[in-house]
């Protein structure tokens, strides 16, 4: 299993218009195969601050998921949204 934890901070104004894009995109993602995990969290005290925990099965399902259409359009709906993205990926420690 592959782990993402993407950092993503907005520009002001641009929280809101964030997460409804995000939450119409994860509908489809999570229908993706190899998909685990796909969840976006906002900060309590800081709007423009959001934390993605995604889990998948393998890092084709990775590939698979950046590759599809409903992602890259997520990708040119939100880049006037996003200020800085922070994106690692990790792999679980037994």
């Amino acid at each position: 299993m592959i782990v993402i934890a993407a950092m993503i901070t907005t520009y002001d104004n641009q929280g809101d218009a964030y997460q409804q894009a995000f939450q119409e995109l994860a509908v489809n993602v999570r229908k993706d195969p190899g998909v685990i995990t796909y969840v976006l969290h906002r900060m309590i005290d800081n709007p423009s601050k959001f934390f993605v925990f995604e889990q998948y099965e393998t890092e084709e399902a990775i590939q698979f998921h950046t590759s599809t259409t409903h992602f890259q359009e997520y990708r040119t709906i939100t880049t006037h949204m996003v200020k800085d993205r922070n994106v690692g990926f990790y792999r679980v420690v037994d």
